[in-house]
């Protein structure tokens, strides 16, 4: 049986519990791919991030000592990474993201590709009922695990 292909993307940056949910939804379904935002896209939402190389090596090292898996990283530039190119079984995103996925699948009918199925993820709630979120945790409201600071 040929394994399905997986496609998950986001800047990881600083690397939560709500990223590790996400992980762990594409791990379980097939071949993941992880696209990982340049400096500038991840800049466009959060000022101060690390730069791509060391946030994709902590996203290598994680799935490495929790999977035993080198996973299949790629740089994104855009909102579609690869997804037009490549035939993706799966996208697994949050809910933040997923009207990405709905414009990644109409683009992809208008190059008369088929859909992707798309995997929504509900987010992981801190401590206060509140998503987990890379925003809350740079704002120090919270830490990466969701626990109020």
């Amino acid at each position: 049986m040929v394994a399905k292909k997986v496609a998950l993307g986001g800047t990881f940056e600083p690397l939560h519990e709500g990223h590790k949910k996400l992980i762990e939804v594409a791990m379980s379904l097939g071949e993941v791919t992880i696209g990982v935002t340049n400096d500038d896209l991840a800049r466009k939402r959060l000022r101060s991030v690390l730069p791509y190389e060391i946030r994709a090596e902590n996203i290598k090292r994680y799935i490495l000592s929790r999977y035993g898996l080198k996973p299949e990283i790629i740089r994104i530039d855009d909102v579609y990474g690869n997804t037009l190119d490549v035939d993706f079984d799966y996208i697994v995103v949050s809910p933040e993201t997923y009207d990405v996925a709905l414009v990644i699948n109409r683009k992809r009918r208008e190059l008369n590709k088929r859909e992707i199925e798309i995997i929504k993820v509900d987010f992981i709630l801190a401590q206060d009922g509140k998503p987990i979120s890379s925003t809350r945790i740079k704002c120090g409201e919270i830490d990466r695990f969701g626990s109020l600071i």
